[in-house]
């Protein structure tokens, strides 16, 4: 999932062959699996980097399936500040496809008696394509923070694209929330 050479033009690629591969499943969906596929890599390198030491097994492993050498504990305290900034990114990440799944609940509403759901739904496959491409970049940055090399990967922009499309996501459950209140108000006064 990592790019290499981190670049923005390789993780625009690598989003699209993700999107391709997931093509059959819902936009929801390509989302959560591709967190999970996230997950299950960083979990699977993580314990093996772990077990690589004291299991024959683990090291054998390990090196087929090229599981960088963590870093030294004198060697964390230096990365600090880019280990929180990815963890912050991922709890974003995890919010935006909360929100998608919010709407995807909404959507037993009919989009012609809430506006701003038809809004929304239109423009999930694009916040869907930056949730992909942060989940990418993401991957990348832990293979940078977790191999030797010096190489620089700024995730910020990635950071300010997800927490703009967690807040448009956000103001738009408001909204719909908010039609959906009138139009069960007038359902109420039309029944009674």
């Amino acid at each position: 999932m990592q790019c290499k050479p981190p670049s923005e033009e390789i993780a625009h690629k690598t989003t699209l062959a993700i999107l391709n591969k997931l093509l059959k499943y819902s936009w929801e969906a390509k989302a959560s699996l591709t967190l999970a596929a996230f997950a299950m890599e960083c979990g699977e390198s993580w314990l093996l980097a772990q077990l690589r030491e004291s299991d024959y097994l683990a090291k054998s492993i390990a090196i087929l399936k090229r599981v960088p050498i963590l870093l030294k504990p004198l060697e964390l305290p230096k990365r600090k500040q880019s280990i929180l900034e990815l963890n912050n990114l991922i709890k974003a990440t995890l919010q935006v496809i909360e929100c998608i799944d919010q709407f995807n609940k909404l959507s037993i509403y009919d989009p012609k008696d809430v506006p701003g759901l038809s809004i929304a739904l239109d423009h999930i496959p694009v916040d869907v394509y930056w949730t992909i491409m942060t989940v990418v970049a993401c991957a990348t940055k832990i293979t940078i923070l977790t191999s030797d090399e010096n190489k620089e990967f700024d995730l910020s922009p990635y950071s300010q694209k997800i927490h703009y499309v967690l807040n448009k996501l956000k103001i738009q459950l408001i909204v719909c929330r908010k039609q959906i209140g009138g139009l069960l108000v007038l359902i109420f006064f039309f029944f009674e």
